[in-house]
Order: C-alpha cells, then structure tokens, then sequence
C-alpha cells in the first residue's frame, strides 16, 4: 500500500513538474514578446497583440500558482524544498506584475524599465525551475548566449560612436537628426535584444522562446540596415562611411553568431533532450491511458497531459522546420508533426468517448 503510494506521488510529482516547465516557457515566451512587440513608438505600437501576449502571461501564471501549490505539498517530505519552491513563485509572481505596470500606456515608463521588469522575470523563472529541479542543465550554453548578447550590444555601441561621427559633419540639420535617431534606436534594440536573452535564457529548450529570440535578433538587423542607409544619405564622405559600414559588418557577424548558437541548441538538441523528455511522457502516458481504463478521473487527468506533451513535441517539430534550410526536409517534419498532432488528438478524444 505505501509503495503504491510513493508511485501516485512520484507520478504527481513528475506531471507537475512537467506542466508548470510548460507554463513559464509560455510566460517567458510572452514576456519577451511583450519586450517586442512595445520596441517602437506607443503610436505604432498592436495593443491587440500585446493584450494577448499579457493574457498570455497571466492565465499561465494563474495555473502555474495552483500548480506550484501542489507540488510544493508534495515535496514536503524533502526537508525545505516546498517553502523555497512557493518563494521562488512569488517572484516571479512580482516580477510579472512589475513588468505589467511599467507596459501600461498611461505609466509612460522609461523603456530600461520594462527591460529591467523583463530581466526580473527571467531571473524569478530560473530559480523557480532550479528549486523544483527543472532548471537548464547546460549553464555553460546559457553563459555564451548571454556573453554572445552582450557582444551584440559592443559591436552596436561602436556602430553608434561611427554614425555620430558622420552626424557631426552633415550639413543637413533633418539629415543630421535621422542619424542621431536611427543611432539611438540601433542602441536601444540591442539593449532589448540582451534583455529578451536573459528572459528566455532560463527556458531556452522552448521553441517558442527561440522564435522571440530570433524576433529580437531580427530587430536588431532591422535598426542597424536603417543607421547605415541614414549615414549614407547624411554625407559622402568615404572614410566616415566605410567606418559606419565595418562597424555594422561587426554587429551583424555578432548577431549571427548568436542566431547560429540558438538554431545549433534548437537543431541538435543539445544539451538538454527536451524532445526526448516529450517523446517520452507521449509513450509513457499513453501506456497510463490503456492501464487506467474504466477510471474517468484518470483517463481524463493522462489525456491533458498527453495534450501538453504533444504540442511541446509538435511546437519544436515545427520550429525545426522553420529553421530547416532542406526544403524536403522542411515538408518532412511540417509533415511529421501534423500526423502526430491528428493522431493524438483522436487518442484524446477517444479517451473521452470511454468516459
């Protein structure tokens, strides 16, 4: 009977533990969409999409505080986890509601603020995953990829020493001001670029938080393309733009090593076999679901979980796919994660069917 005890609670453990890692990769992956989504002026900004990213955000924080709740009962019995655990959930509980303040229209809050609340929620989720034994294995992968952002952050900073060079001698006052805005805006998207790394740094194995990483990076090429064509029609002189031209080769080459360190993670699946950990509570809990016939509360609990592993599973299917340069290879795994998503839908719903 306590063997059989120690199993229901080890098996609760683990479903908890693997719904709430869910949770904050979806609470991660929308802060950093919020970062960037609100980069540009307010007047330009989708409120339609960063309401969604904040609903986002808050439903999967309501779960993730019943979640933690439980788990933290059931890690009672190891002396101080539990206590730690509902700390680190306050947090990151605080942190998201400093992070929705300093969004707020009418808050008009300097910008490093809402990347200093963005930098709180990564940090709040990493210590949350590491009290409950859940955080990123590979801290040596997560040091280069904050070391790869800072690296980003010098090239643009040197970009932006160039461009006011050429500022100083154009003739042009409006030419002049472009440079200087298109300067300070290279500055600040590589600031929101180092900010959305330390947000999706703790849960980097999520698909979805290597696609807002990638956002970010696209952001960052974006600003630097608009403060070169800026330099270039502010003046004609050779050695100024060849200068602002090296110096934008360097952010670049920069940002690309960064890209290249996080498709490398997303492809191999390296260091931390996430997909394996997906694959491998699809098999095992489709085992539970044939076991736990005729008991509806079980079958229904199995077939939620089975959901949220398939679409962890499909989501990097997808992702891979996306950053597949093998157009055949592309359709495969589009392919692939289709079959896998119809047919777990139909085990799910005949689960219910025998309910």
């Amino acid at each position: 009977r306590n063997t059989e005890l120690r199993v229901w609670v080890q098996n609760k453990v683990d479903e908890s533990k693997h719904e709430i890692h869910s949770q904050v990769d979806a609470i991660t992956a929308g802060t950093a969409s919020v970062v960037n989504l609100t980069a540009g002026e307010p007047t330009e900004t989708d409120y339609t999409a960063v309401g969604c990213a904040i609903t986002t955000i808050s439903s999967n924080l309501t779960e993730m505080s019943k979640g933690v709740k439980l788990l933290a009962a059931l890690m009672d019995d190891e002396v101080g986890s539990g206590h730690k655990l509902m700390g680190a959930a306050r947090m990151l509980a605080g942190a998201v509601s400093d992070l929705l303040r300093s969004v707020e229209p009418a808050a008009a809050e300097p910008r490093q603020t809402v990347l200093t609340a963005a930098g709180s929620i990564g940090q709040a989720s990493g210590d949350l995953l590491r009290h409950m034994g859940e955080g990123e294995t590979d801290e040596k992968f997560q040091d280069t990829l904050m070391n790869l952002a800072k690296a980003v952050a010098n090239a643009a900073a040197m970009l932006v020493l160039k461009a006011k060079n050429v500022a100083q001698v154009a003739e042009d006052t409006i030419l002049q001001n472009r440079v200087i805005a298109a300067a300070t805006q290279c500055a600040l998207s590589t600031s929101q670029l180092v900010a959305c790394t330390k947000v999706v740094s703790p849960t980097i194995s999520s698909p979805v938080c290597q696609e807002q990483l990638v956002e970010a990076g696209k952001l960052v090429d974006r600003s630097v393309e608009t403060c070169v064509k800026a330099c270039r029609s502010a003046s004609d002189d050779g050695e100024l733009l060849k200068q602002v031209g090296a110096a934008a080769g360097v952010v670049s080459q920069a940002l690309s090593d960064l890209l290249q360190h996080v498709r490398h993670y997303a492809s191999c699946g390296e260091p931390i076999g996430r997909y394996d950990q997906a694959t491998d509570t699809i098999m095992n809990v489709t085992e539970n679901i044939f076991t736990s016939m005729g008991d509806a509360g079980e079958m229904v609990r199995q077939a939620r979980v089975l959901a949220q592993a398939t679409s962890d599973l499909v989501n990097a299917m997808r992702s891979d796919a996306e950053a597949e340069v093998d157009v055949d290879n592309s359709k495969k795994l589009l392919a692939a994660a289709k079959l896998l998503a119809d047919a777990t839908a139909r085990m799910v719903e005949a689960a219910k069917v025998r309910v």
